[in-house]
């Protein structure tokens, strides 16, 4: 039996969901081991004025059948403790499974996650890439009962939209069309492609344009310095103000001061790499398997 009562119908809760959690799902579904159907996990996220925000997710290694499902819970609360540490102000906001419908099993699944939030939802990903497109759905649940005896549990689906930024739409474009992929018309790839050369093009041109300035500046001070071109105060304040805020190194300290900050990077580099390599490894192990009952 379910905890509680969560959203009834007609209310306005809605979803919100980052693309990270997306990738992370349809990652975790093109590793799934053979002969499993679906992927399941959490979600983890925080609620404000009726939106539920998805920011993140891990996979919860499982086993089901028509009439019972087996979920790692050891492998559930571990994960959830981890996250806590790196996103303290992050909860379980509720659950997710790959596919394109609803299970029989996931009743069971969604009572669970009652008792570990206040708020779950139940957020589908196809993955079978239906009509060439990607759809997600969110669901939140009610129990319907006849006085004491709980009958069935229901599910309401409730608006669901991802949060995409403009850097971020140009990745999921390249994820989903790629450069070289064909498609229909080529206008997806050629959006795609437009907007990632778009990108390379600006920086390339701020950097030339930076360049040509130092120049321009150098030739007017070496005019200056020769008598060749009349000396402008304010030009020559402005030029000074600039150069004041440029810190004075000496070649050894400059090359010190280089080489400390590259190694500061290959170590959080090579630190977030570990992490996530004990992260998939903690995934696949799993420890103990306990039924849902």
């Amino acid at each position: 039996m379910a905890a509680t009562v969560l959203l009834p119908s007609g209310s306005n809760v809605s979803v919100k969901v980052h693309p990270v959690v997306l990738f992370s799902i349809c990652d975790a579904y093109t590793r799934r081991k053979e002969n499993q159907d679906r992927v399941i996990g959490t979600l983890l996220g925080v609620v404000a004025d009726n939106v539920i925000e998805v920011k993140n997710c891990y996979v919860v290694p499982h086993n089901e059948s028509s009439e019972q499902v087996m979920v790692d819970v050891v492998h559930h609360k571990t994960m959830f403790e981890l996250h806590q540490k790196v996103a303290p102000h992050e909860s379980i906001v509720g659950w997710f499974a790959t596919g394109s419908d609803l299970y029989n099993s996931d009743a069971l699944i969604q009572e669970f996650y009652s008792k570990e939030s206040t708020h779950p939802v139940h957020m589908v990903v196809d993955t079978t890439l239906k009509d060439e497109k990607f759809s997600v759905q969110a669901y939140t649940s009610r129990v319907l009962a006849l006085g004491d005896k709980v009958l069935a549990t229901e599910f309401i689906e409730i608006p669901c939209d991802t949060i995409v930024g403009d850097i971020e739409r140009v990745g999921a474009e390249l994820m989903l069309t790629g450069f070289n992929d064909p498609s229909p018309d080529g206008r997806q790839k050629e959006t795609a492609n437009k907007s990632f050369s778009d990108e390379t093009e600006t920086l390339a041109a701020s950097m030339a344009r930076l360049a040509d300035l130092v120049a321009k500046a150098s030739d007017y001070v070496d005019g200056v310095m020769s008598g060749k071109v009349v000396g402008d105060p304010a030009v020559g304040r402005y030029l000074a103000d600039t150069v004041a805020l440029v810190p004075h190194l000496a070649r050894p300290d400059f090359e010190r001061i280089f080489n400390e900050s590259v190694q500061d990077s290959m170590v959080v580099t090579y630190l977030s790499d570990l992490l996530r390599a004990h992260v998939g490894l903690a995934e696949r192990l799993g420890t103990a398997a306990l039924p849902i009952m």
